[in-house]
């Protein structure tokens, strides 16, 4: 767990962070605290949208097999009136339309490479403009297409994105590839407002919320303008390449051409 989380510390960014195990842990010491019936719509305002939860007796076999089949966690609880166990499943990313802005941050290049290659051979330019901007608030993000031996050719655009840093997904265009890179941004530690007391805070939940948005708001803004100038280079360098592949990658096929001519 993150930090030593509390359930008092979850916000729609570090929600991503935690396990099954872990929530469940969060959700017995939370309520055991007086201000948990004060507080417990906004805890699930922020685990539902990544936990399915159910509560369930856990005698009751069908349902327990069914859940267990459903890929749930299930975890016996103090008294819950008639129910003694809960089920707990955290959302998996299977597809590109799954990606939000929180959840983003905390996939590695390669997962999210992987969702657009299954994401019906669309490549980079084929992705709906908002799935764009939220890959691109985590990562720097290259496309370019080239002859597949001008791509692989040694000190080729390959070879420069990975000295770089960056992880490539290459997708076939009949004897043409594209290619595309991604390198996640610095990360940005987000400062989240904490009251005196975990619990009974003073504060309307309503405020909390408004500035825990503030905070996310203002980080989203700090990554757009992290490293703007390398940003900036990358475009134009893969502009080049897209617009006029054969100033450098292309060197091979003026020179096959002179050869074919003579």
């Amino acid at each position: 767990m993150a930090k030593h989380l509390k359930i008092d510390d979850l916000t729609k960014g570090n929600i991503w962070t935690i396990t099954e195990t872990e929530l469940n842990q969060m959700l017995i010491e939370g309520k055991k605290h007086e201000g948990w019936a004060e507080r417990e719509t906004h805890y699930m305002n922020i685990i539902r949208p990544v936990f399915d939860i159910v509560y369930l007796d856990r005698k009751d076999e069908v349902q327990v097999h069914r859940l267990e089949n459903e890929h749930y966690d299930i975890f016996s609880t103090p008294n819950e009136g008639e129910f003694n166990a809960i089920a707990i499943r955290k959302h998996k990313i299977n597809k590109i339309t799954d990606l939000t802005l929180e959840n983003i941050a905390h996939l590695l290049p390669e997962e999210v490479l992987a969702l657009i290659e299954r994401n019906l051979g669309t490549g980079w330019k084929g992705l709906p403009l908002a799935i764009q901007d939220i890959i691109e608030s985590a990562f720097f993000v290259d496309c370019a297409e080239l002859p597949e031996y001008a791509m692989h050719r040694a000190g080729g655009l390959i070879d420069r994105r990975k000295e770089d840093g960056y992880s490539v997904l290459e997708i076939p265009r009949g004897n043409w590839i594209e290619g595309i890179f991604l390198k996640p941004k610095p990360k940005v530690e987000k400062v989240r407002y904490s009251s005196q007391t975990d619990y009974g805070t003073s504060k309307d939940d309503e405020d909390v919320d408004e500035l825990e948005e503030l905070d996310e708001d203002n980080a989203e803004d700090d990554d757009t303008n992290v490293d703007e100038s390398l940003d900036d280079e990358e475009d134009d360098e893969i502009m080049e390449d897209e617009d006029n592949p054969n100033l450098e990658d292309i060197d091979a096929i003026d020179m096959m051409d002179d050869d074919s001519d003579e």
